[in-house]
């Protein structure tokens, strides 16, 4: 195969992810706590380009370093905050500033969210639909007796006039460390912490609205369908030059 196949059906692939990514964006801008998602491109191996002669008068320096194709490296999370939105329902809560739930996932075991659109499942218990069940400060699910309950800003949970639990709050050291095992919700690689105190505060009644732009979402959706059916029509011209190679050049009469 060319070189030029090469480049062509690496962009194709690469173009395909990026679009895969930004279309789960876009399907995801009503999840609250949702964080935007992007590709990070680079190359796959370089080579070093040189001038080719036999003649000694032309120079055979290196002219500089390329690439046969590209390739999606990894996969970047942006953490930042999006808009809150009141909902006046004491099971919604938000965070403002640095931190995650804490959520317990049959699958995944402990994962972080900022997705704090809340329910309360038959037994009472706090929990992220689809997820699992919000843990406290010392790792356990958090009971109730109805929703007529109240959440401080540091995550104290009372009813009744008694206090039931708080909210575990958690940091990680590295965004970086964070896998997206789910629509809005992470593992960390090196585990998690506790959030300092008056490093966040909590918002009942309210929810942290996906962080999406939808308009830079748009056009980069529209930028990567072009580069896609660009490199799509240079991978059908090199596959035309092929043919009329294979068919013509060389023959005789």
């Amino acid at each position: 195969m060319e070189r030029g196949s090469y480049s062509a059906a690496a962009g194709m692939l690469s173009g395909q992810k990026a679009i895969n990514v930004l279309a789960n964006n876009v399907a995801n801008v009503s999840t609250a706590g949702y964080k935007s998602q992007s590709t990070i491109q680079s190359t796959f191996a370089e080579y070093m380009v040189s001038r080719m002669s036999t003649d000694p008068r032309i120079a055979q320096a290196d002219i500089g370093p390329g690439a046969y194709i590209t390739v999606n490296a990894e996969q970047f999370t942006d953490l930042t905050q999006g808009v809150f939105e009141t909902t006046n329902r004491s099971v919604d809560v938000a965070i403002q500033g640095q931190g995650f739930f804490v959520v317990q996932n049959p699958a995944f075991g402990q994962v972080l969210t900022r997705n704090g659109q809340f329910e309360l499942d038959q037994q009472g218990f706090l929990t992220l639909p689809g997820v699992g069940q919000v843990l406290n400060n010392a790792g356990q699910p958090i009971q109730l007796a109805g929703s007529d309950f109240t959440i401080s800003q540091n995550g104290t949970i009372v009813q009744n006039g008694a206090e039931v639990g708080r909210l575990n709050i958690s940091t990680v050291d590295n965004g970086a460390q964070l896998t997206q095992v789910g629509e809005g919700y992470f593992q960390s690689a090196n585990g998690f912490q506790a959030a300092q105190a008056g490093s966040f505060s909590l918002l009942q009644g309210s929810i942290e609205k996906s962080n999406v732009d939808m308009t830079e979402q748009m056009s980069e959706m529209i930028a990567r369908q072009n580069n896609f059916s660009s490199c799509t029509q240079m991978l059908k011209i090199f596959d035309r030059i092929s043919e009329i190679a294979s068919n013509n050049v060389g023959k005789v009469g």
